[in-house]
């Protein structure tokens, strides 16, 4: 397996996704852009628009959804296709949870309409997990609704 990346999975209905990387975060951060690709050809695009999105979950299973339907509902609300998103902070906080920050970068969405693939409407706990896979792979993944 390659140190970082990430793939869709063929589902009934839906997708599954699944990024991979040496730590937590670059595993989230490669899931993030497996849901990201379903949505859009962000092949070329260059961003400019830059936000940041905070999230917390009890665990790093419930944090990778909370941070994927994150992604999803503030492209929603500020009509950003968004290109990618970079975990800038991702630590167990001293009651147990954890907690993301990441900065994300998109584009307007009226300015790439011809580019979008797919509506994700969610992401769901069908098989989502976030764990070690082998020393040094890490592995988040879940299943989206489209």
């Amino acid at each position: 397996m390659l140190s970082r990346g990430h793939e869709t999975i063929d589902h009934t209905a839906d997708m599954g996704i699944r990024g991979w990387g040496s730590t937590p975060a670059e595993a989230l951060e490669e899931a993030a852009a497996a849901m990201l690709e379903l949505m859009a050809d962000v092949r070329g695009l260059v961003p400019s628009r830059r936000s940041t999105i905070s999230r917390a979950g009890s665990d790093l299973t419930e944090l990778l959804i909370e941070f994927l339907n994150g992604l999803l509902s503030d492209a929603d609300l500020s009509g950003t296709v968004y290109l990618r998103a970079a975990v800038t902070r991702l630590e167990k906080t001293s009651d147990g949870t954890w907690a993301l920050d990441a900065a994300i970068e998109g584009v307007p969405l009226d300015e790439v309409r011809e580019r979008l693939r797919i509506e994700v409407k969610a992401a769901t706990y069908c098989g989502a997990s976030v764990r070690e896979q082998d020393p040094g792979v890490w592995v988040a993944r879940c299943v989206v609704d489209l």
